[in-house]
């Protein structure tokens, strides 16, 4: 099993601290589900397309979305996950 790595951009904590504590506390709660199973249905976890292909995004609510590069490094069994941003799926993408 891939060890998982979870990082945060300077520009993701900005973000996350301008988010209301019920938006952080259900972006804790979906990141634990994240952690277990980052493609899980309720995640609606995606690619992203042009400028930004090599980024994912999940969804936190309806509106509110998890911006996040992934590095896969197999030579050491790891998974690092870095996230870039959080916010309105307006703002974000």
């Amino acid at each position: 099993m891939m060890k998982k790595i979870i990082q945060r951009t300077r520009r993701f904590e900005k973000s996350f601290v301008k988010l209301n504590e019920k938006t952080r506390k259900l972006f804790i709660k979906k990141l634990s589900k994240f952690i277990d199973d980052e493609l899980d249905s309720s995640l609606n976890t995606h690619r992203l397309k042009g400028k930004r292909k090599n980024e994912f995004s999940f969804s936190v609510t309806g509106d509110i979305r998890a911006i996040y590069q992934k590095e896969i490094r197999k030579d050491v069994e790891t998974i690092i996950f870095t996230f870039v941003d959080i916010g309105t799926h307006n703002r974000v993408y």
